[in-house]
C-alpha cells in the first residue's frame, strides 16, 4: 500500500555525530533526508564551503555524499569542522629535544674590513616545544607569539679554542660577556605541519633553537 508523505520539503536532520580534538578541531557528521524530488534543489545547502545548517559555526569541507533510496527519500551525509582559534590558553605543549650543530664566528672590525679571529663548532642539545590548535586558513604562523616555556640547552661538544664558555654559557671576549642565548637567539618556528579542514586549519608548530652559523662582532 502506497503512503503519503505530507511532511516538510525541506532537508531533515535525521543523525548528529560529533568529535572534539585536543587541538582545539572539533567535527560534526549529520546526515539528512529529503523527497528525492526536492534533492537536485537541495543538494547545493551542504556544497563545501558553506556552512551547516542548524549549526552556523561548523563549515563543511567537502560536497556531501548522497544516497537516493527506493522510498522516495535521498539521503545526505555531509562533514564539516569548525576550531577554537586559541594558540595559547588551553592549549597542551609538548616537550620534546633535538641535537643540533652551531658555529660561532669571533669577529671584529679594523678600519673598513671585518676580520674573523676565531671559530667555535658546537653540537648543541635543546628543548623543543610542539603546540597543536587550530587557525585561520589565512593567518601565517609566523605571527604567532613565541611560547614563554624557557628552552634549556646542554653543550656536547665544543670544537676550537678561540672562545671561552664557561659554565653557565657565558662567552667571554676581550669586548664583553655574551650568553650563548644572546647569540643564538630565543627559540624560533623549526617545523611546521599544517592541514587544512575547510574554514579552518589545524597547525602542529615546534619552536627550538636554530641550527646554523652565528658570528659574534667585537
Amino acid at each position: 500500500m502506497p503512503h503519503i508523505y505530507h511532511g516538510k520539503d525541506t532537508l531533515i536532520l535525521t543523525d548528529v555525530q560529533k568529535e572534539d580534538f585536543p587541538s582545539g578541531l572539533s567535527r560534526i557528521d549529520a546526515t539528512y533526508k529529503c523527497r528525492t524530488t526536492e534533492a537536485d534543489n537541495l543538494a547545493p545547502l551542504l556544497n563545501a564551503g558553506n556552512r551547516l545548517p542548524e549549526f552556523p559555526t561548523y563549515i563543511i569541507r567537502q560536497n556531501p555524499t548522497r544516497v537516493t533510496g527506493t522510498d522516495g527519500f535521498t539521503t545526505f551525509t555531509s562533514s564539516s569542522f569548525a576550531g577554537t582559534l586559541s594558540t595559547s590558553a588551553g592549549v597542551p605543549t609538548v616537550f620534546g629535544a633535538a641535537i643540533g650543530d652551531f658555529t660561532l664566528n669571533y669577529q671584529y672590525q679594523v678600519g673598513n674590513e671585518l676580520l674573523t679571529a676565531g671559530t667555535n663548532k658546537l653540537k648543541i642539545l635543546s628543548d623543543t616545544i610542539t603546540r597543536t590548535f587550530t587557525i585561520l586558513p589565512n593567518i601565517s604562523v609566523t605571527t604567532l607569539a613565541t611560547p614563554t616555556e624557557s628552552v634549556s640547552i646542554k653543550i656536547l661538544s665544543i670544537d676550537g679554542s678561540d672562545l671561552y664558555i664557561g659554565r653557565d654559557f657565558i662567552i667571554n671576549t676581550q669586548y664583553g660577556r655574551f650568553t650563548l642565548a644572546q647569540i643564538i637567539g630565543a627559540s624560533q618556528i623549526i617545523n611546521v605541519n599544517r592541514q587544512s579542514f575547510g574554514g579552518v586549519d589545524e597547525v602542529q608548530v615546534t619552536w627550538g633553537l636554530a641550527p646554523g652559523e652565528y658570528n659574534i662582532y667585537g
